[in-house]
């Protein structure tokens, strides 16, 4: 057992893999019901060691987005203090480089505490590893007067503080931090990335499938605090007592009524990805668009990896008829791509123009993929390249009508351990080549070291748009076939 003094009190972990382990460590006080809606407050003084042998709780949460976020809805206990890191060290006398890994869940379900990255892949490559868990849905998202807006990216924050002041206790230098996430946790790094908070706190980035996606105006904010005032019967003052089960059912119904059925006049932007509760430009902890940002050189000025998989939409197929046409995709887009002054049946005429042999399913994951996560990816990163080196990833097999690896495919890959039972994987993280998953995380692990070698993987910009493929057969630099894709929505997207 190995001892830690850290903010709060003594903790005690345990070995595993030859790595040092410290789970469920307190970066913030617990979430209890008069803390809900403020920011993150300082960790309190406990008596004796804590035990950091066992992961803590995890943010409160239901199934919520239907059969795909029932899939990412953590099953592990919930609980009020849930402000934690899970932290795993080769060597707590090293100076190594950390990487801080924030999850996803569409910023209502998930956790830090799953197994596929609990796995101490980086430790046991000599990288200090740490998970976060933070606020979701309403507990972290709902603008409510009087309260601090963004409060989940409030603990990001406090976390990543947490870090720079705690993480050479445990052999991390916190002059090497990178900073990364999967999905909603690739959406909060680049809201993080501009926020003025953040400079300082982490050197390198890493958004995977995901950038500035989901991001509000503060009419959309109220529109969606109005909406859950209707769901719970009251007005924002009873939000503020009601029960956790019941701000849970209410964030449950308006999540799944803005997944299921897109409406701009609702939701506003937030209609292009059907998840409501999601960041807000609110003029003090967000000042601008993340993508206003990085154009002008406002984003947090650090080196980037960030990069989709191939068929990013493929598990979203399952809410779709089995008689899709045309027509009916149309339909489905046409509030989605409102937001950007498109019709639905004009982006189903311009994608069949473009992929005359994809059908109606692979037009839909086609948009759809485009819409919530090449097009944003591509964008951030063309718009941060004029200011800092960006390098551009594809993971998985290209194949015929928009198929091949699904959301979330390289995570199981990334994670990768030497020894690990990958039989555990869930199928579409499955590792079916050892060889893959060594050269997938070695990439991760290699950028998070600050080795770039620009003659195996030039950088990404406007001017030479090459990403390096993954997870096809040997790692390869093409050019960006789905960042061209960017372009089929007009020359206006990047205005920045």
């Amino acid at each position: 057992m190995t001892r830690i003094t850290v903010p709060g009190g003594e903790i005690e972990g345990f070995v595993e893999h030859g790595n040092h382990c410290f789970l469920g460590v307190p970066y913030a006080a617990p979430c209890t019901p008069e803390r809900r809606f403020e920011a993150p407050q300082a960790v309190e003084q406990w008596d004796g060691v804590r035990d950091a042998t066992r992961h803590g709780s995890v943010c409160p949460q239901i199934p919520t987005y239907g059969p795909v976020g029932k899939g990412a809805t953590s099953n592990l206990t919930q609980g009020e203090d849930f402000l934690t890191l899970n932290i795993r060290t080769p060597d707590l006398a090293g100076n190594a480089p950390v990487f801080v890994w924030v999850h996803g869940g569409g910023y209502a379900v998930g956790s830090a505490n799953e197994p596929i990255v609990q796995s101490g892949a980086f430790a046991s490559s000599g990288i200090v590893e740490v998970t976060i868990n933070y606020r979701l849905g309403a507990l972290g998202f709902l603008h409510l007067e009087g309260k601090p807006d963004n409060r989940g990216l409030l603990d990001l924050l406090a976390a990543l503080k947490w870090v720079q002041a705690n993480i050479a206790h445990f052999g991390g230098n916190p002059a090497r931090v990178s900073f990364g996430g999967r999905s909603a946790g690739g959406f909060a790094i680049a809201a993080v990335m501009a926020m003025p908070e953040a400079k300082g706190l982490f050197a390198r980035a890493i958004p995977q499938s995901g950038a500035s996606t989901a991001i509000a105006s503060m009419d959309d904010a109220q529109k969606l605090t109005n909406r859950m005032c209707a769901a719970l019967g009251t007005d924002e003052t009873g939000i503020l007592t009601a029960p956790i089960d019941a701000l849970l059912i209410a964030q449950r119904d308006l999540c799944n009524e803005s997944y299921e059925h897109h409406d701009y006049d609702r939701d506003g932007s937030a209609a292009m990805l059907g998840v409501p509760f999601v960041p807000v430009i609110d003029g003090v902890t967000l000042l601008e668009h993340p993508d206003t940002a990085a154009a002008a050189g406002r984003v947090t000025q650090v080196p980037m990896m960030i990069g989709t998989t191939t068929s990013e939409y493929l598990t979203h197929a399952t809410i779709l008829p089995a008689d899709l046409t045309f027509e009916a995709v149309a339909a489905l887009m046409h509030e989605r791509a409102r937001n950007l002054g498109k019709t639905g049946a004009e982006m189903v005429a311009t994608y069949r123009a473009a992929l005359p042999d994809h059908s109606p399913y692979g037009i839909w994951r086609a948009i759809g993929g485009d819409l919530v996560f090449h097009n944003p990816t591509t964008q951030f990163a063309r718009l941060h390249s004029r200011h800092q080196p960006v390098y551009k990833y594809l993971f998985g097999r290209i194949e015929a009508d928009e198929l091949g690896a699904a959301h979330g495919a390289e995570v199981g890959h990334v994670w990768y351990r030497e020894g690990m039972d990958i039989t555990r994987l869930r199928d579409f993280q499955a590792i079916s080549c050892l060889d893959t998953a060594r050269e997938v995380h070695a990439v991760w692990r290699d950028f998070i070291a600050g080795v770039d070698d620009k003659s195996a993987w030039p950088e990404y910009s406007e001017q030479n748009p090459v990403v390096l493929r993954l997870g096809d057969g040997p790692a390869r630099v093409e050019g960006d076939l789905f960042g061209q894709r960017l372009d089929l929505w007009g020359p206006d997207q990047l205005a920045g």
